[in-house]
């Protein structure tokens, strides 16, 4: 049964491993693009960080929460965070993620899901 005086909180968490990540961020950013279309997210406002020598982070406030993406191109890691007060179950976002990252070569994706409803 559902608790009506407690909202809907689904939290996506990935640790995508890859061969290589360009330490530019227009491919973290076109990940993350891809991800808020393929997941129909509607972005309110997007704020992002480049560390130096190497990392970025992207955070977008999300109409139904967010989305935060961190990188570690020496270490070839990304961590994705999407939190949504909407219902998108964990095999929608893993479906995202593969096709957002189609054309990177994968070394693994871990994803964990936590949901209150």
């Amino acid at each position: 049964m559902t608790n009506q005086s407690i909202p809907i909180i689904n939290q996506h968490i990935a640790l995508i491993k890859l061969e290589f990540i360009d330490k530019s961020s227009s491919l973290i950013e076109e990940i993350a693009q891809n991800l808020i279309t393929d997941l129909d997210l509607k972005v309110v406002k997007k704020i992002s960080h480049t560390f130096h020598p190497t990392g970025s982070t992207f955070a977008y406030i999300l109409s139904e929460s967010h989305l935060l993406v961190h990188t570690w191109p020496e270490l070839g890691v990304i961590h994705i965070d999407l939190v949504t007060c909407s219902h998108r179950d964990k095999k929608e976002f893993e479906s995202s993620l593969k096709a957002a990252f189609s054309d990177q070569k994968i070394k693994s994706i871990e994803i964990e899901s936590v949901s209150f409803d």
